[in-house]
């Protein structure tokens, strides 16, 4: 009984691993751009349009991802990209086998870091007044209706 209740919450929402996302999605700006602008794709919450490549997930409007990137999940999610995922070689290196092997990954990993798109998505903040400024946006475009006030 416990262990498929584990098994279950494990599973659901299984997102891609840190390593996937950073040697596949942030690898080249070829790969960013492409996550960036997407096709249209029906099966896809929000057509495809809203994703967030550090979290791996999609979003139905551009205001639920501008809100996600505020939020708690998605800085620490950040900040495990940014720390680099755990790897075999970092912990040989630990006990003091093939060091300088690790070193020269850990190298690597740096340099993918320091390129300019990655940058940006790893350190770009979202301020309220952009979110309130692009909501504003939608509301003179007719893309969200006005809110009024229920009581």
């Amino acid at each position: 009984m416990g262990r498929y209740s584990v098994m279950r919450y494990k599973t659901k929402r299984y997102t891609r691993d840190l390593d996937q996302i950073l040697h596949d999605d942030l690898s080249s700006e070829k790969s960013i751009k492409s996550l960036e602008v997407q096709e249209y794709d029906e099966t896809k919450p929000g057509l495809g349009q809203f994703y967030c490549i550090p979290c791996a997930k999609y979003f139905e409007t551009e205001h639920a991802k501008t809100t996600h990137t505020r939020g708690k999940v998605h800085k620490r999610r950040l900040k495990d990209i940014r720390a680099g995922p755990y790897t075999k070689e970092e912990a040989d290196a630990a006990a003091g086998a093939d060091v300088a092997k690790f070193l020269k990954k850990k190298e690597l990993q740096q340099t993918i870091k320091d390129e300019e798109m990655v940058k940006d998505i790893l350190t770009k903040p979202v301020s309220v007044k952009e979110l309130d400024d692009g909501l504003a946006d939608m509301v003179d475009d007719g893309e969200v209706p006005p809110q009024e006030n229920q009581v």
